[in-house]
């Protein structure tokens, strides 16, 4: 079990994705953490890497499973089919920062997802200039945010939108998950 997905052309960076293992009748049910962690990251050196590994009841995945109960943090390259002033920036900053954006499925995946309008929070944009049409755009939001239409807007779908505020065609080149963080992590 994960928390979230991504598309497989975005990057998990940061500290990783948060995930459970379940193991239905168990051989052993004493294990040595530790020893389990050096294992996996020897066998898999290059491909994944595991830390923090701790026993997890069924609370755990709930609340693994539950999008809402994330926040994530994305870093996505746009570029806009014009160049973009640095007002533009800023009010595009603004936009996205404690804002609820409501969100239909978007097309790409109607054909796996119930098709339902779903509002998800922003809760801080920040916007760096790369180029006169070129940015990155960092955004802390809540788990379930499809940052790809967030960026397009997906033939109106999704609202606000990046293209719609700054009235430029924009695409997303780049997205990367810099952090996941779950409930009891955003506490703290």
């Amino acid at each position: 079990h994960g928390a979230g997905r991504e598309d497989t052309d975005v990057r998990m960076l940061g500290r990783g994705r948060p995930f459970v293992v379940e193991v239905k009748k168990p051989k052993k049910r004493f294990i040595n953490l530790r020893g389990l962690t050096e294992r996996i990251n020897e066998v898999a050196r290059g491909k994944v890497r595991v830390s923090g590994l701790r026993l997890a009841d069924k609370d755990t995945v709930r609340l693994l499973k539950k999008p809402e109960a994330a926040q994530k943090l994305y870093r996505a390259m746009v570029e806009f089919d014009k160049p973009i002033s640095d007002e533009q920036l800023s009010i595009l900053a603004n936009a996205f920062t404690n804002v609820v954006v409501r969100q239909q499925t978007p097309r790409r995946v109607l054909h796996r997802r119930a098709d339902l309008i779903r509002e998800k929070h922003i809760y801080e944009a920040k916007v760096k200039r790369l180029k006169s049409n070129r940015v990155e755009l960092r955004i802390r939001c809540q788990g379930g945010l499809y940052i790809k239409e967030l960026i397009t807007g997906d033939e109106g779908r999704t609202n606000p939108n990046v293209a719609e505020i700054l009235k430029v065609r924009a695409v997303p080149l780049e997205l990367d998950v810099l952090g996941v963080f779950v409930e009891e992590e955003t506490k703290s």
